[in-house]
């Protein structure tokens, strides 16, 4: 039995843990778009139009797995704003609020599978450490929630507990459908084990209950067009989605040359940098424009077109030429005023620098092995749960006597489905995504292990200890390479005492943005007051690119039931027509388009009617670089009057106020 001392020191450690999350992902709010992401956005959007009346499917498309009524993905964000707010604070609020409370959780139900709080909390603080993206954190809060109901369920499976784990698998499914496929197929796992033969009731008491959250949503779907539309189109959009980010193409790249151990002097430690290509680039290009800028040691971030780089020479003319350089839509690493590197210097020399500066087995200790190595660590510690949990003398060794071993069955089978179906392309962002899974099946395993090995000789509990040391260590090291730990740290002021001014400063920044417009790209900011000086409050804007934080700082609602026209989502002829039926209703004075030869190779190749209608009713009258590397033309309804704004020299729809 747990003593009253262990239960306060768990809940100490997870409040310490909540604290933490919070100041440094509130404090590394900083960059382009204040430290939210372009993906961020169309969430973001879809709160504020649901904040004006809207509802999806009746106002808007959304064919993303979240429309269904009360759409918690949007509205839990809209609420935050009516309370705090229309500003990107409310939603940093609720968003790294909710993320700071799901690492607390995390670290509470992996201690309670674990049974002991020391691998709970290195798991817990690795995860952390892969900073999920703020619109995430259902990924996170839901499934550490599912997983405590499933333990609960587990050891006293009363009907109440049943309801309570069939209302976590259905807000879940609100949230995103397929959330509730995954937690629905573990938690149905788990009746089937704990009831067996008498399965039926329980599992119709969490199934009804689920359901009953999820009718009122699928009525208003069926009123607003259609249940078995929505279904369909979701299914082909997420088919669209899963085909266009799929990429399990992993190797280890290793230089041979590279001796056993050597020694790095100080001049070979170099600051990172960070840089978003231009999404168009392609792979050979890219590794063009590397050798071109002199960057080394390639290291993939977020995604395929987010890098992080050394590079040889510091110099003010080299920094220019990268930050400049038409292929880089942004930089991290590099003050694009002075031209000067931000990663402050390293600390005085010391012992432990110097030690620090052996490396071993550099050729294949690389940060670029980063990805691939996080990548089959995921796979291998839930593949190793499984197979452990599925062996009975294995499972009862490993699990303390408080956790009934159909919990652990049904989370590492709930490990596995996810890293199976989230884990398409191993990325920072993909990572996060599963880091639930992984620290919970991981803390189990570290735990279970040493657990098993104690009636044994020292030497052997030496090795096993030394072994999963070694593998922990290597972990870390690999995740503040992908993750950019110690810039990130650097940025928060974590590091040189700056921590409660930088909060000040983020607080202050985020709270007047988007009325402001201070604090973000300035291509962005000039292009969101272009919109704001021609357009009135109640005008709509048409994008045919992949720009919805245009939206968002313009303060301007999107035309045709959708923020945004790319890749070829929403391009059926009938979505197609429900679009210009929306169009048309709307006052929509500019439209914003891909310009050049991408107007006609991918939006109007993709959206063919779409690309009449803006042909036949407006007229191309200029271009707007909106971020860099990021320019629209801009196209303005043939039946208005415009006259020129003096700022920008493109039509004006709307004077000043």
């Amino acid at each position: 039995m747990r003593s009253a001392v262990t239960n306060v020191f768990s809940v100490v450690i997870a409040v310490a843990i909540a604290a933490a999350t919070f100041i440094y992902r509130f404090n590394t709010l900083d960059g382009r778009l204040s430290g939210f992401e372009n993906d961020h956005f169309p969430q973001l959007l879809r709160s504020t139009a649901m904040l004006d009346g809207e509802r999806p499917l009746r106002d808007f498309m959304d064919a993303e797995l979240r429309a269904l009524w009360p759409a918690p993905t949007y509205s839990t964000s809209a609420l935050a704003q009516k309370m705090l707010g229309r500003s990107l604070r409310a939603e940093a609020l609720l968003t790294i609020g909710m993320l700071s409370a799901g690492a607390a959780a995390l670290f509470l139900v992996a201690e309670a599978f674990a049974g002991a709080i020391a691998p709970a909390a290195v798991m817990t603080v690795l995860a952390v450490a892969l900073r999920p993206a703020l619109y995430n954190y259902p990924k996170i809060v839901l499934y550490v929630l599912a997983i405590a109901a499933i333990l609960g369920c587990a050891r006293k499976p009363t009907t109440a507990r049943l309801m309570v784990l069939g209302v976590t698998v259905g807000i879940a499914a609100l949230f995103r459908h397929d959330h509730g496929v995954y937690l629905g197929i573990a938690a149905a796992a788990l009746v089937g084990m704990v009831h067996g033969h008498h399965v039926a009731r329980p599992l119709a008491t969490v199934g009804l209950t689920c359901v009953a959250l999820l009718l009122p949503g699928a009525v208003l779907a069926q009123v607003d067009g259609g249940l078995v539309k929505y279904l369909r189109e979701c299914l082909e959009l997420s088919r669209a989605e899963a085909a266009r980010t799929t990429d399990t193409n992993v190797r280890f790249s290793i230089d041979r040359s590279q001796p056993l151990l050597r020694h790095t002097s100080p001049e070979e430690i170099k600051p990172r940098i960070a840089i978003r290509w231009l999404p168009a680039l392609t792979p050979g290009l890219r590794r063009r424009a590397e050798e071109e800028l002199l960057l080394t040691d390639p290291l993939v971030r977020a995604d395929a077109s987010n890098w992080s780089y050394t590079t040889p020479d510091a110099s003010v003319t080299h920094l220019a030429a990268i930050v400049h350089d038409p292929r880089v839509v942004d930089t991290d690493g590099i003050d694009r005023a002075r031209f000067v590197l931000t990663t402050p210097p390293p600390p005085p020399e010391g012992w432990t620098r110097r030690l620090l500066r052996w490396r071993i087995a550099p050729g294949v200790f690389r940060s670029d092995n980063a990805v691939p190595w996080l990548y089959v660590i995921a796979w291998a510690v839930v593949l190793s749960g499984a197979i452990c949990a599925a062996s009975p003398r294995v499972s009862r060794a490993f699990t303390p006597p408080a956790v009934p071993l159909p919990a652990v069955r049904a989370m590492c089978l709930l490990a596995v489905v996810m890293v199976a179906l989230l884990l398409r392309t191993p990325n920072l962002s993909r990572f996060a995504d599963v880091s639930v899974a992984v620290t919970l099946v991981g803390s189990w395993l570290l735990a279970g292990v040493w657990r098993a090995i104690r009636p044994a000789p020292r030497w052997v509990r030496l090795v096993v200890a030394a072994t999963l040391t070694l593998l922990l260590v290597t972990n870390a090291a690999a995740i503040v390479a992908l993750a950019d730990v110690p810039h990130q740290v650097s940025v928060a002021g974590l590091t040189d005492g700056r921590a409660r001014r930088q909060w000040n400063d983020v607080w202050q920044r985020l709270g007047a943005l988007p009325s402001s417009l201070e604090g973000i790209d300035e291509n962005l900011q000039r292009a969101s007051a272009y919109l704001r000086r021609c357009t009135r409050p109640t005008d709509r804007i048409f994008m045919g690119e992949n720009l919805p934080e245009l939206f968002y700082f313009a303060d301007r609602p999107f035309a045709a039931g959708q923020m945004f026209y790319f890749s070829n989502f929403y391009s059926s002829p009938a979505q197609q027509r429900e679009a210009i039926a929306r169009w048309s209703r709307q006052g929509v004075p500019i439209a914003l388009a891909q310009t050049g030869p991408r107007f006609e190779d991918e939006f109007a190749a993709d959206y063919p009617l779409l690309a009449d209608y803006l042909r036949g009713h407006y007229r191309k009258a200029g271009s707007l670089t909106v971020e860099p590397g990021a320019v629209v033309d801009v196209w303005v309804e043939r039946s208005r009057m415009f006259v020129t704004d003096p700022e920008s020299g493109l039509p004006c729809a709307a004077t000043r106020d």
